[in-house]
C-alpha cells in the first residue's frame, strides 16, 4: 500500500522546500517539470494540504543537501494512503473496547497458526539462481511493507511499454513457483506517463521476503544490499546481479559520428553505498569500470563500456529483460557474427 509523508511541524515542511529548492538550483516551475507534477498538486504539497507520495519524497529527498537528510528525515512520519479511513477506525476501537479486545484474541491465535504453516511451508527452502533474480528484481525495483490494518503489500515498478513483458513472463512466474495461488495486481497509475505498478497483499511472500531473503520491511533505497547469504555463490550472484541490471540498469547505445558501430554502455544508479560496494567488489574482477560519485544528485554510478565487455556480460551475467535484450540484439547485427 503507498504511504504519504506528513511533516509534524510548519517549519520542518518550509525548510524542506527551500533546500530543494537551493540543491535544485531552479524555479519552482522548472521543478514541477522535472518531477512532472502539476502546478496546483506540487502548491498543496508546499502548503501542507496534500501529503507527498513516499516514492516522490525519496526522489525530492535526493537533492537535499547531505548533511541536513538526517533532519530532514527525523521531522517527518509516514502515513498509510488510507490515514482517513484508519482515524475512523481509532474511534469505533474506543467506542467498541471491548469487542475489538476479544477479536485481537482471536487474531492473535490464528496469527500463530499463520507463522507456523510459514515456517513449515519454507522449510529447508534452498535459494535458486531463478530465485535469486526475483531477488536482484526486488532490490532493483521493489519494496514491501505491512500496515496497521495488517495489509501486507509487495510491490514492483516499472514502466508499463518497456517492462510489462518482463514482469509478466519472468519475475511473476518465478514468484509463482514459490507461491501457490498468488494474486498479482498490474496498475497503470493515470498520474504518472506510462508507469506500472505491480502489486501482491500475501503475507506468505511478505513472510519470504522478510525471514528467507533476510529484507527488512520499510524504506530501502540508501540501504538496500545484496543478503550475504548470496554473496558466496557465484552462480547465485551473478543472477541477483541480473535482475538488479534487468530493473534498475539501462544500455545506452551511442550513435556519435566517431564510433562506427553502435557503441554500448551498460550502467546502473543507485543511492544505496552498500549495494554500490557489493557490486563495484564483484564486477570490478570480471570487467572494466567506470565509477564515481556524483556529488550533486547523491548517486553512485557505475558503467561498463564496450562491445568487448558487453559480449562478456552477455556469457557471464546476460538480460532477461526484453527491453535490454533489443538493445543487445542491435550491437549484434552491427557485427560480424565471428566477432560477436
Amino acid at each position: 500500500m503507498p504511504m504519504r509523508v506528513k511533516f509534524r511541524e510548519e517549519v520542518d515542511r518550509k525548510k524542506f522546500f527551500e533546500l530543494l529548492k537551493t540543491g535544485l538550483n531552479s524555479n519552482w516551475k522548472n521543478i514541477r517539470k522535472k518531477f512532472n507534477v502539476p502546478k496546483s498538486t506540487f502548491e498543496k504539497y508546499k502548503n501542507g494540504k496534500l501529503l507527498i507520495s513516499d516514492d516522490l519524497f525519496e526522489k525530492l529527498l535526493i537533492y537535499v543537501d547531505e548533511n541536513k537528510k538526517k533532519s530532514i528525515k527525523e521531522s517527518i512520519e509516514n502515513l498509510p494512503d488510507n490515514f482517513g479511513q484508519i482515524k475512523g477506525g481509532k474511534k469505533a476501537y474506543v467506542i467498541n473496547f471491548e469487542k475489538f479486545k476479544e477479536g485481537r484474541k482471536i487474531r492473535s491465535k490464528s496469527g500463530e497458526k499463520l507463522n507456523k504453516q510459514y515456517r513449515n511451508l519454507f522449510k529447508g527452502f534452498d535459494l535458486k539462481p531463478e530465485v535469486c533474480e526475483l531477488i536482484g528484481a526486488f532490490i532493483g525495483d521493489g519494496c514491501f511493507n505491512v500496515y496497521k490494518n495488517k495489509v501486507y503489500h509487495i510491490e514492483f515498478s516499472g514502466n508499463f511499454g518497456l517492462d510489462i513483458e518482463y514482469y509478466q513472463e519472468r519475475i511473476i512466474p518465478i514468484i509463482e513457483s514459490i507461491i501457490e495461488y498468488i494474486n498479482p495486481h498490474i496498475y497503470k497509475p493515470k498520474t504518472k506517463n506510462n508507469a506500472l505498478r505491480v502489486v501482491f497483499y500475501s503475507k506468505k511472500l511478505f513472510y519470504f521476503l522478510k525471514e528467507i531473503v533476510g529484507f527488512i520491511p520499510g524504506k530501502k533505497t540508501f540501504t538496500v544490499a545484496i543478503p550475504e547469504k548470496i554473496m558466496n555463490n557465484e552462480e547465485l550472484m551473478r543472477s541477483t546481479i541480473r535482475g538488479i541490471f534487468d530493473t534498475d540498469g539501462t544500455i545506452f547505445l551511442d550513435r556519435r559520428k566517431s564510433y562506427k558501430k553502435p557503441y554500448p554502455r551498460i550502467s546502473l544508479q543507485t543511492v544505496s553505498k552498500n549495494l554500490y560496494g557489493q557490486l563495484e567488489n564483484y564486477l570490478s574482477e570480471k570487467f572494466s569500470l567506470y565509477t564515481y560519485f556524483n556529488e550533486k544528485r547523491h548517486v553512485y554510478i557505475i558503467e561498463i563500456y564496450g562491445i568487448n565487455q558487453l559480449r562478456k556480460w552477455m556469457s557471464l551475467i546476460g538480460f532477461s529483460n526484453k527491453r535490454h535484450l533489443d538493445k543487445v540484439a542491435l550491437v549484434a547485427q552491427s557485427v560480424r557474427a565471428q566477432h560477436w
